[in-house]
């Protein structure tokens, strides 16, 4: 069973162009964050497992706060959270700057100002993904979700991480006031959107008692008992938190890596690291296409198998330019894969439960990355290669291990696409 392609002529709509401009300010603000603290901590220490600490401060918060985020997804209204989130990590960048700017910067003070921002986009991340099926119908989904993934390649990775690069040689305080003002840019356009305004339409769908209806802890409790109970919602979350273990064992020590390893130049990092982006982008683009010609799980498994071998073969050559380009394979591999998979939390989950399931598999998931991160330091204090070898092998037996839980994903996605297709079209009033 396949999902009713979408035509040319059909649109996303203003709506969702609007919303897809403030994620793209979003995630512009993300890619400065991800190389300025890095750029300005190797100026405090260069310490790798000291450096490494800021990946695992970034992903610290999926793991303590990241089911509790979901509960609170799902009691208001997700559009007008991620305002309130945009809003505040705006706050927090100023006040890194001021600090920056009276001599009182520390790395505990870049430590704390990871944490806090990151804290919001437990809440900013998940509730956008799942807001994209209110905007736009369902055999629409593959197309948006594509045009929302290559936004935030172009605006994180390819944008954000070379302006952080360029911004810094000018001054750290530039590339931090770049991202508080990308934060309130991002509020602007939120604003802009009339559901921002309006409570949206529930879906029909299996029933599922709303995060609202219930103590708060309770809440938290069902959002676990609803991935813990589900085979295919807990092989995912077991397969997300190894690929992010494996690729982020690699991603801590880049900066010093590319810096003493290949000979990249301070300036020019954030070119370098925007890799992995250019080659995101491609995938984005070719996404919908490739899904179409080999099938949602063949583009899921392929993807996470050349992915890590992309990520380990960096380590194998000598020059920044071989390098970049495996980099890049890596990164289309990457998204190509996870626009494949990202449906399943979007049609297949209840829409009453869809943000503490995301809370819980993120908690897990992107939780385990500062183990990854950790240990990419510890290994990289030894040799800077190791984490690049250490991380792949661990990405390659994750996707082995997880081989028919992607299958079963896969086929209740395209089922539950096609299905949805199908309502759609039938007229109003029809049975």
């Amino acid at each position: 069973m396949s999902t009713a392609p979408a035509t040319r002529g059909d649109r996303l709509g203003p709506d969702f162009h609007r919303f897809w401009g403030a994620g793209a300010f979003t995630n512009l603000a993300d890619g400065m964050l991800a190389v300025a603290l890095p750029l300005i901590a190797v100026t405090l220490t260069q310490d790798p497992l000291l450096i490494a600490g800021l990946t695992a401060v970034r992903f610290l918060p999926w793991l303590l706060l990241a089911p509790l985020s979901g509960v609170l997804i799902d009691r208001v209204h997700r559009m007008r959270a991620m305002v309130v989130s945009n809003s505040l990590a705006a706050l927090v960048m100023v006040g890194l700057v001021l600090t920056l700017v009276t001599g009182h910067l520390s790395l505990w003070a870049l430590y704390a100002a990871m944490f806090a921002v990151i804290c919001c986009e437990t809440v900013t991340d998940p509730a956008s993904r799942i807001a994209v099926v209110q905007l736009v119908p369902a055999r629409l989904l593959d197309r948006a979700n594509s045009r929302v993934e290559g936004a935030r390649l172009v605006a994180q990775d390819c944008l954000g991480r070379p302006v952080a690069g360029f911004l810094f040689a000018a001054g750290a305080a530039a590339p931090l006031a770049g991202i508080a003002g990308s934060y309130a840019l991002c509020v602007l356009l939120l604003c802009a959107v009339p559901l921002v305004w309006r409570r949206p339409v529930p879906e029909d769908g299996p029933e599922v008692e709303p995060a609202g209806s219930e103590g708060f802890w309770r809440s938290t409790g069902e959002g676990f008992r609803q991935v813990f109970t589900d085979r295919v919602l807990r092989g995912n979350m077991l397969c997300n938190a190894g690929m992010m273990v494996g690729g982020n064992m690699s991603g801590a020590v880049l900066v010093l890596y590319a810096q003493n390893g290949l000979g990249v130049s301070t300036a020019l990092f954030g070119v370098f690291s925007a890799s992995m982006a250019i080659g995101g982008i491609c995938g984005a683009l070719a996404a919908g296409a490739i899904i179409t010609r080999i099938g949602r799980r063949a583009t899921v498994l392929g993807g996470y198998l050349v992915m890590s071998v992309g990520l380990t073969s960096v380590a194998l050559v000598a020059d920044p330019y071989s390098a970049f380009a495996f980099l890049t394979v890596a990164g289309f591999c990457m998204v190509a894969s996870n626009i494949a998979a990202g449906p399943y939390y979007q049609v297949v989950v209840p829409d009453a439960v869809r943000g503490r399931v995301s809370g819980v598999t993120r908690m897990v998931g992107w939780g385990a990355t500062p183990i990854g991160a950790l240990a990419g330091g510890l290994l990289g204090r030894i040799d800077l290669v190791l984490p690049f070898f250490v991380g792949g092998a661990i990405a390659i037996v994750t996707t082995v291990l997880a081989w028919r839980v992607i299958t079963e994903t896969a086929r209740r996605t395209d089922r539950a696409l096609a299905d949805a297709a199908e309502s759609e079209a039938l007229p109003t009033g029809a049975g």
